[in-house]
């Protein structure tokens, strides 16, 4: 007897990844920070997800009093998108936990309490400037990209702890995460080979 199994089914941790490009403000921040030629904050950063929610999508419905009944009709609308948490493990250098502090730290200076504190951004600088889209992609058993969940206009509100706990575990990895909103989700099941 075959057996179908999800392709999520198998025994990982990484099954999904973030994309993202920087948004403009933060790129001269990614060119300052250098480690030995390599850039700790490139233009464009890749995470290995082990945590998200994927949120809800709901157009509600709304009562239509008619003839002593109650009738249901859509709302044709929907709600402001819910934040979004992601899960990642925290690399051996620290860069990608840097490039989501930097990016919080442009929206509010940890000296300061200000907003691009470093002036970093022309004159007729606008909201786009710190927003960027996240694309969060699922992938098979083998690694390969089979659906593309992209966040328009997404900026972070927090990044989580990270805990130190090396007590009587060998092999622990470091893990934080970070919340963002965003203006639109889009869904799009890729045939990657």
């Amino acid at each position: 007897m075959n057996i179908q199994q999800s392709v999520l089914n198998k025994a990982r941790q990484d099954k999904f990844i973030l994309v993202f490009d920087l948004p403009p403000i933060l790129k001269p921040i990614a060119r300052k920070y250098d480690r030995n030629n390599k850039t700790v904050i490139p233009d464009s950063v890749q995470f290995s997800v082990f945590g998200t929610i994927i949120p809800e999508v709901a157009v509600k419905g709304v009562e239509n009093r008619f003839a002593g009944s109650t009738l249901y009709i859509s709302s044709f609308s929907k709600d402001s998108p819910p934040p979004v948490n992601i899960k990642f493990n925290v690399d051996s250098m620290y860069n990608n936990y840097f490039t989501i502090w930097s990016w919080l730290n442009l929206l509010h200076d940890h000296k300061t309490g200000v907003y691009n504190q470093r002036g970093l951004t022309p004159e007729d600088a606008n909201f786009n400037d710190y927003m960027t889209d996240l694309s969060v992609y699922g992938l098979d058993e083998f690694g390969k990209k089979r659906i593309h969940f992209k966040y328009v206009k997404a900026f972070p509100t927090s990044l989580d702890t990270i805990e130190y706990d090396q007590k009587g575990t060998e092999g622990v990895e470091l893990e934080s995460g970070f919340t963002f909103l965003y203006s639109q989700m889009h869904v799009e099941i890729l045939n990657e080979s």
